[in-house]
């Protein structure tokens, strides 16, 4: 398995601790090599975190050293690139201009990561490389804990399946940001920040507490700077297994973590000292909660996440569709919270994704059949709240989640299909709809017509259509439902939703009902 040719590619980010260029060659998933690697350490979170915005010399800094990482990629002849922004370019109230600032001095676009997404691509890797050191057991969950300047992202899983997903939107730096210059030098203040971020979690400790969660997995340059700090030295490629008692020897020798602390004892920058102290405080307050067995420290971090997603993307490996099934499997858990029709949504899952699949070879790309599943599995949560208007409370419950994997403009996509799926139809006369870039608005008009399509063969939520087959023959799209009873209801509710299909697909759409397959 493999690539005939190696992809040769270079990976930017800029983040709020650091600017980085990764050049790699990728030949699969566990044969990649990095060819070179520059990482400038910077102060942007700080100031975005004090002005909530990032200065017209700031931008100016990032310029000059994304052209310095331009002339590298020119000196090894690389074309192929990705330049991502985290949470120092996401959060920043002149967004727009910093995307513009740069791409007119350097000629480059910018994506900007949101957070669910920066902590799946960390999840990537690192699930991939305890796979690999075989450190992962069918009957041990793990709760990855991932703490960025921006926010903080629990995830637990059991040996191939997903449990758990959680992001909360206050990481270090917003965490020591809520506090005034002279709260944070009062001797009260390590207990102040202790009982803030317990109070963050507090929601979700009865969750986390039923996971039975054995080992915390914690990484990226935080928890290697942590590891350091406790004398076992730098994190290598392996994970390293650490006993919970150690950290927490470590952390009640300051009689009360503090960034002077930090400071004194180990005299790190004062920006690193106030990103660490909040960190340090989390991971306490988590394993006194968990009490796991053991804590793991990985080296797993946002660039060499998103450098070996992007390689496995082109080759089309099949770990991606791994990580997705689990990615599935957490949606139907967010599904069973608010007790939906498991067996009517796996139909409409079932048969949205045949409707897709049929229509590859139409100009459907096969994202959107993964975000059909999604659609199709969450469109009736808003049931919850209440029978009336159930679309538009599933709206707001789904923009209310957020749903690992997907990227904020995908979720958007999803939460408009379901917002549509049983009545009305896509108008710019509808807020939720009009904000959508044009590409969003086409793929919630045709999904909305093949979820519509896909529900109406379980009409009556009764699994009467045992299976179903699509031919599409001189622009007209045959369907063939196998069945044993009477779907004369399920007939006639495909007959009036499916003129939607016609009218988005331009494609005429018949039903036609088979006793025997």
């Amino acid at each position: 398995m493999g690539l005939y040719k190696p992809l040769r590619y270079a990976i930017l980010h800029v983040g709020a601790s650091s600017m980085s260029i990764t050049i790699l060659e990728y030949q699969t998933i566990d044969k990649v090599k990095v060819i070179d690697y520059a990482r400038r350490e910077v102060t942007f979170g700080e100031e975005l975190f004090q002005t909530n915005r990032l200065s017209f010399k700031t931008i100016e800094e990032i310029c000059v050293v994304l052209k310095g990482y331009k002339s590298l990629m020119a000196d090894y002849g690389i074309s192929r690139y990705k330049l991502y922004g985290t949470a120092v370019v996401r959060e920043a109230t002149n967004r727009r201009s910093i995307l513009d600032q740069i791409f007119i001095h350097t000629g480059m676009r910018v994506e900007v990561v949101d957070m669910p997404k920066e902590v799946y691509y960390k999840y990537f890797l690192l699930y991939f490389s305890m796979n690999e050191e075989h450190l992962l057991r069918d009957d041990e969950a793990v709760l990855f804990l991932e703490m960025s300047s921006g926010g903080v992202g629990l995830t637990v899983w059991k040996g191939g399946s997903m449990l758990f997903q959680r992001n909360v939107h206050s990481g270090s730096l917003r965490i020591m940001e809520s506090f005034n210059r002279n709260e944070r030098a009062a001797a009260t203040f390590p207990t102040a920040v202790a009982e803030y971020i317990r109070r963050m979690i507090s929601p979700l400790k009865a969750e986390l507490q039923e996971c039975h969660i054995t080992s915390i997995v914690l990484s990226g340059d935080e928890a290697r700077l942590i590891a350091k700090l406790m004398n076992y030295g730098e994190v290598s490629d392996a994970t390293r297994s650490i006993d919970p008692q150690i950290f927490n020897d470590f952390f009640d020798s300051f009689h009360g973590v503090t960034a002077t602390k930090l400071i004194n004892r180990f005299h790190l920058p004062e920006f690193k000292a106030h990103i660490l102290m909040p960190t340090i405080i989390l991971h306490h307050e988590l394993i006194s909660m968990i009490r796991p067995k053991r804590l793991l420290m990985n080296r797993a971090s946002f660039s060499e996440g998103i450098s070996l997603y992007y390689g496995a993307e082109y080759e089309k490996h099949p770990y991606l569709h791994m990580l997705r099934e689990q990615n599935i499997q957490l949606a139907r858990a967010i599904a069973a919270r608010y007790h939906t029709d498991a067996l009517h949504d796996r139909e409409v899952e079932r048969f949205s994704l045949q409707f897709c699949q049929a229509l590859t070879s139409y100009g459907l790309p096969e994202r959107w059949a993964y975000l059909s599943r999604f659609a199709a599995i969450l469109c009736s949560v808003g049931k919850y709240v209440s029978l009336r208007n159930h679309g538009e409370h599933s709206y707001h419950i789904i923009m209310g989640t957020d749903i690992f994997g997907l990227s904020e403009q995908e979720k958007e996509v999803v939460a408009n299909v379901v917002y549509y799926h049983y009545k009305g139809t896509p108008s710019d006369d509808d807020d939720n709809f009009s904000k959508l870039t044009e590409l969003q608005k086409i793929q919630v008009t045709k999904l909305v017509a093949i979820i519509r399509t896909a529900c109406s063969l379980d009409a009556g939520s009764n699994q009467k259509v045992e299976s179903i087959d699509i031919q599409i023959e001189d622009n007209v799209v045959h369907v063939i439902a196998y069945t044993q009873e009477d779907i004369s209801l399920e007939e006639w509710i495909f007959k009036r939703d499916s003129e939607y299909f016609t009218e988005i697909f331009g494609m005429e759409i018949q039903l036609m009902i088979r006793r025997n397959r």
